[in-house]
């Protein structure tokens, strides 16, 4: 008896060592061109996003992940449509009207989707450049991109992001946010732009 509950505390224990893996996956971009889990990998971390034109918090989302898809060079962004075929003509509208930054596929026989268990959009999943699921979030609230961001952050070797302007190390360079433009944001009352 000693000896099947030791094996059970064993097996459990090496379970939650072990990462899961993104599975492997070829899906159509808004060109219809096929884009591959080893093509996404290929800069580093990356989050993917499960979304459905009729999902409003998956919208919101969206926008959210878009900003850390322009601040940061080297994290790629990946939103998955979940929609049903006949609306991806309504889902590649959507996404070419928004004019958004980050790669956009199409997973409409919704495959990659049960293969992760994804029943309700939005569903977050933030990747390794190995492809190691680190992180998993169902659901969408405002302040969730910043968890996502600390995520991504954390993968990088970036504890705080830098407030000030000093030089940083050249290997973490193209990690840190983009420059801020000298031009006004439109955002007023923002406490002045830079």
């Amino acid at each position: 008896m000693k000896n099947i509950i030791l094996l059970l505390i064993l097996l459990v224990t090496a379970g939650l060592l072990m990462a899961d893996t993104m599975p492997d996956f070829t899906l159509p971009d808004l060109n219809n061109q096929d884009v591959t889990l080893n093509s996404i990998l290929q800069k580093g971390p990356v989050i993917v996003d499960f979304w459905a034109t009729w999902c409003v918090p998956c919208k919101k989302g969206m926008s959210a992940l878009n900003k850390l898809a322009e601040k940061y060079d080297s994290l790629t962004v990946v939103a998955v449509s979940i929609d049903a075929p006949k609306d991806i003509p309504k889902a590649k509208s959507y996404l070419k009207s928004m004019n958004y930054k980050f790669t956009a596929l199409f997973d409409s026989n919704k495959k990659l989707a049960q293969k992760l268990n994804v029943v309700n959009p939005p569903y977050t999943v933030i990747l390794d450049k190995e492809g190691n699921i680190i992180f998993t979030h169902e659901g969408y609230e405002t302040g969730a991109e910043t968890m996502y961001e600390q995520k991504i952050r954390e993968l990088w070797g970036l504890t705080e992001e830098k407030k000030e302007t000093a030089e940083p190390e050249p290997e973490k360079a193209e990690l840190l946010p983009k420059e801020k433009s000298a031009e006004p944001c439109g955002e007023l009352p923002c406490g002045g732009c830079q």
